[in-house]
């Protein structure tokens, strides 16, 4: 089986394919979080009056003509094309706006860090990407620099991110990121992020199976697949006596099962023997 370690290593190198010589700023950094500090240069296309070249400041605006202040903090360069777009056409100040943004100079400034803990290679804290392009831009990145998932690791990761209240919590699948290869479930990262790779989800199946034990719970499994893994029921075992122990809250209760019910994790399968 492929681990998610070399599937995230091997996504992450495709990616770095991009980053050759000859490419400008702005197209090395498409997915590089724009901040405090930047230096950046707007047009749009057809509308020369509206070139820009201005700083980002300490509160992440820029002043853009007819529109104010725009907030571009903690966008990429092409979030940031289609925000001013939008604001643009729903202003009603131009129709089917055609924005392009370069970054003229990156911040020299530290750009913070951030924390990714778990079930990966070398959890730590790591540096978000600057100006000379080196450190971590997204979760990508940050997966594939940590050394990536390990075995044991689960098809998920959460994603801890600072607000005014305390952190907000996201949930990324990384079937569809790594396997699928939807890449638009790949985020900037801002400073101060926490990823967090958890452990696998399990189940427990004991009685009358050839290999009783603690198994990997694998996505949408079943009662019946989880005979399977545990290499089916032994010859005394009692197919219509399987019992599932499913722990809520603080408690835990048996409850009726088929075949065809979903496991969740931390259920415990039990199965009888024959009565002679």
């Amino acid at each position: 089986m492929v681990t998610f370690a070399k599937q995230v290593l091997y996504t992450a190198a495709l990616i770095a394919l991009t980053l050759v010589p000859g490419l400008s700023i702005s197209q090395a950094s498409s997915s590089t979080t724009l901040g405090p500090g930047d230096v950046v240069r707007i047009s749009v296309y057809g509308l020369p009056d509206l070139s820009t070249l201005t700083r980002i400041d300490d509160a992440g605006n820029i002043s853009f003509p007819l529109l104010g202040s725009v907030t571009l903090q903690n966008r990429t360069t092409t979030e940031a094309e289609k925000h001013i777009a939008e604001l643009l056409e729903s202003g009603g100040i131009v129709r089917n706006a055609q924005v392009t943004l370069f970054l003229e100079e990156r911040n020299t400034r530290d750009v913070g860090t951030v924390t990714i803990l778990g079930k990966v290679g070398r959890p730590g804290k790591y540096p978000l990407q600057g100006d000379t392009g080196t450190g971590v831009a997204s979760i990508v990145d940050l997966l594939a620099t940590a050394g990536g998932t390990s075995d044991d690791a689960a098809d998920h990761i959460f994603l801890m991110r600072p607000s005014d209240s305390g952190y907000v919590r996201s949930r990324i699948d990384l079937i569809q990121m790594v396997q699928l290869g939807e890449l638009s479930n790949d985020q900037a990262l801002v400073s101060g992020d926490v990823v967090l790779v958890p452990a696998t989800d399990v189940f427990y199946i004991y009685g009358q199976v050839r290999r009783p034990g603690r198994y990997p719970l694998e996505r949408d499994m079943t009662v019946m697949q989880a005979l399977s893994v545990a290499s089916g029921i032994t010859d005394i075992g009692n197919e219509n006596g399987i019992l599932l122990r499913r722990r809520e809250g603080s408690s835990s209760s048996e409850i009726d099962v088929e075949i065809t019910t979903p496991l969740r994790s931390g259920d415990v399968i039990y199965v009888k023997a024959k009565r002679f």
